[in-house]
């Protein structure tokens, strides 16, 4: 029941942590999307009536667009190294503190329930054991259990008191996290900029469009 407790208390956190992030990111990409709808409803509208000023308007606001969408882009590709540095580094402080405290037995290592809760959902949500090295991460010559979390079938409530349990072999993830998230990193930002590069294409075509259009009309 204590246990219950404090994961209702850790989760009723987590969802209103969670929800202050989601508003966070959700308004300005509304504000954004309400922009370029109104910029290409001046656009069609100027193509239509013929209104220069409507295009000059539409082509300066998509040529930025399209400016920004490069530049995030090119930092996206400097920065990649260097964000997967920072989460290892975040990720590796985390592990090792579980470590230390419940496979290594160091009573002096102080560990929350909600780090506790957070190495096993990363686990279970990513679909690895350990930092590195998979389930050898945990392991030690007299210890042979892992946590929950690198279980596939985890339930993500029930966590034992020594915070590690036995595993069936072929019911454990053999992937190191790191590894893992490298992974994912990479089909995601291949995927990413697909993607963009589309989108980028065809604003690219609608530029040339509004260009095409702005010359028809001083032609006539």
């Amino acid at each position: 029941k204590q246990w219950y407790q404090r994961r209702v208390a850790i989760t009723a956190g987590e969802l209103e942590d969670y929800s202050t992030n989601v508003n966070s990111v959700l308004i300005p990409m509304m504000v954004i999307g309400g922009v370029l709808f109104l910029v290409g409803v001046a656009g069609c509208f100027g193509a239509v009536t013929g209104k220069s000023g409507l295009l000059n308007i539409y082509f300066i606001v998509v040529l930025v667009v399209l400016v920004l969408e490069i530049i995030v882009v090119i930092l996206a590709i400097v920065k990649k190294q260097a964000f997967i540095d920072a989460t290892e580094e975040a990720a590796g402080t985390l592990f090792k503190t579980y470590k230390d405290k419940f496979v290594d037995d160091d009573q002096s290592v102080e560990i929350t329930d909600t780090e506790i809760l957070a190495v096993n959902s990363a686990q279970f949500i990513f679909q690895c054991c350990g930092l590195t090295e998979g389930p050898s991460y945990w392991k030690t010559e007299s210890q042979t259990d892992v946590p929950p979390g690198c279980c596939s079938d985890w339930n993500g409530e029930k966590i034992p008191d020594s915070k590690l349990e036995s595993c069936v072999e072929t019911k454990m993830y053999q992937t190191g996290c790191t590894e893992k998230v490298k992974d994912l990193a990479d089909q995601f930002g291949v995927t990413t900029l697909i993607i963009v590069a589309s989108v980028m294409a065809f604003e690219i075509l609608c530029l040339i469009a509004a260009c095409c259009s702005k010359k028809n009309d001083h032609i006539a």
